[in-house]
């Protein structure tokens, strides 16, 4: 059984997580960070770009210090957070994956823009497609060089890197300045191929729905062909057959769709979280982290910026550089 010291510096670790302490979350993700990671691969064999997302779902918004609030000191923490916190956790993250692939057509409209498609686009997460380059760019200048070369890494199409930051990257990786240069390349080459990937489902979900528009035009002019033929007409049984064999096939299609446009959303476009964290020399989880509590600060900022912007009405003619 965990001492009552041990019990107790937990608990207080908790309340202070709980009230949103900053360093007490960033201790306690020092602690127990790789075990909470490392739960969906040990138990659900989840892939490790997978579990980086689930690393970020645990934390978001203070999910997991809700959870183990109620921690009394009874058994160990890690006991604790293995026995009834992390299996709740986990299977919560899966059911909002899953919750994707059974949406129903009518629900989903047009295709959303394949650039928001990383997990990372969920409940309001920022994305550097929120913003235009420029302000991004000013965004990311307002950063330290460690912060701002995680994101530029994560956006790696979008950004160059400044020789400070490659320098910052040489020296926290241990790797010559070349070898950096490649490593970041081999970065974008990784993005480039996700986004040829994406253009490919999209293709896909084109031809799809052109099916879908075929069969639905020949099932209106097999319905105004019925129209104009005696109900126990033999050729209006052949078309009431066809008609239904047509059903059959949209019916095909659209979960075809459905499955398709779930595999988009869930497709990232950024670069994986495991090679950020190898050429910072550090964990997934930490880049999960890390990429979890910027996202939140910048989008203060742009919603800031975008509160404090001054109305049409209130600003007339004058024009207000942001």
């Amino acid at each position: 059984m965990e001492s009552l010291s041990e019990a107790e510096e937990a608990r207080s670790l908790i309340r202070r997580c709980v009230a949103g302490d900053v360093e007490a979350a960033k201790t306690f993700q020092d602690r127990y960070g790789e075990l909470i990671y490392g739960y969906p691969i040990r138990v659900y064999r989840v892939p490790p770009d997978e579990a980086g997302d689930f690393y970020v779902f645990a934390f978001d918004r203070g999910r997991i210090f809700r959870r183990v609030r109620t921690f009394e000191g009874r058994a160990p923490f890690r006991a604790y957070l293995l026995g009834f916190v992390l299996d709740d956790l986990v299977l919560e993250w899966k059911r909002g994956v899953r919750e994707i692939e059974t949406i129903s057509l009518e629900s989903i409209g047009e295709l959303a823009d394949p650039a928001l498609t990383d997990r990372a686009e969920q409940e309001g997460e920022f994305s550097v497609m929120d913003v235009d380059r420029s302000t991004m760019r000013e965004l990311l200048s307002d950063l330290s060089t460690p912060k701002a070369v995680v994101m530029k890494l994560l956006y790696v199409e979008d950004h160059e890197f400044d020789p400070s930051e490659v320098r910052y990257l040489s020296q926290v990786s241990g790797n010559a300045i070349p070898e950096v240069l490649d490593r970041i390349e081999g970065l974008r080459a990784t993005v480039r191929e996700r986004e040829a990937g994406l253009k490919k489902m999209e293709d896909a979900l084109d031809a799809v729905q052109a099916w879908v528009h075929l069969y639905e035009r020949r099932i209106q002019r097999i319905n105004e062909d019925l129209a104009a033929l005696p109900p126990t007409n033999g050729a209006a049984e052949r078309l009431r057959e066809e008609r239904a064999q047509l059903e059959r096939k949209i019916e095909r299609r659209r979960t075809q769709r459905t499955k398709l446009l779930a595999q988009a959303q869930r497709r990232k476009v950024t670069a994986p979280y495991k090679d950020i964290a190898g050429l910072l020399n550090t964990s997934i989880g930490n880049i999960g982290s890390q990429i979890a509590r910027l996202r939140r600060d910048l989008m203060t900022k742009v919603s800031n910026a975008s509160d404090n912007r001054p109305s049409a009405d209130s600003r007339g003619s004058i024009e207000v550089r942001s």
